[in-house]
């Protein structure tokens, strides 16, 4: 009989810290987004799906959605590999989650994209946002490139 209450606490206890994990992995840190709102203006056109996408990730972006935002912007990036804002979105998304890696990598990629396109205020932008990343992340700006 001690086990089973023995077993039932323990079990319980491991419930209430994973629930707690799994809560905190879907909230940004703290109780602000570093990156509160997406870049909604797209710099080339893409086709009506890949829109419909990129809509809908701003929207659960905006809503502090982000798993669901990288989803969506995952999606367009498939369909359309050169949409930059694409890539920037989903980087500002990892960003938000704490997850900085992925967040630089596609970053960088969205700047790769805006530098071919000759879209210079994509690329100021990002430049921008790397820097609060590596900011936060106790570096000089200088040093994290």
């Amino acid at each position: 009989m001690e086990l089973v209450i023995w077993l039932s606490v323990v079990l319980a206890v491991l419930g209430f810290g994973m629930g707690v994990m799994v809560r905190a992995y879907r909230r940004p840190l703290g109780n602000s987004a570093l990156f509160p709102s997406p870049v909604m203006e797209l710099s080339m056109p893409i086709g009506d799906d890949a829109r419909t996408q990129f809509e809908a990730g701003c929207a659960a972006f905006a809503k502090g959605r982000y798993p669901a935002a990288i989803d969506q912007f995952t999606a367009v990036m498939v369909a359309e590999p050169n949409c930059a804002e694409a890539f920037h979105n989903g980087g500002l998304a990892y960003a938000n989650m704490g997850t900085d890696g992925q967040a630089v990598q596609a970053l960088l990629k969205a700047s790769e994209l805006y530098d071919r396109q000759s879209t210079k205020p994509g690329l100021d932008l990002v430049k921008q946002q790397l820097e609060q990343i590596a900011s936060r992340r106790g570096l000089k700006p200088s040093t994290a490139a």
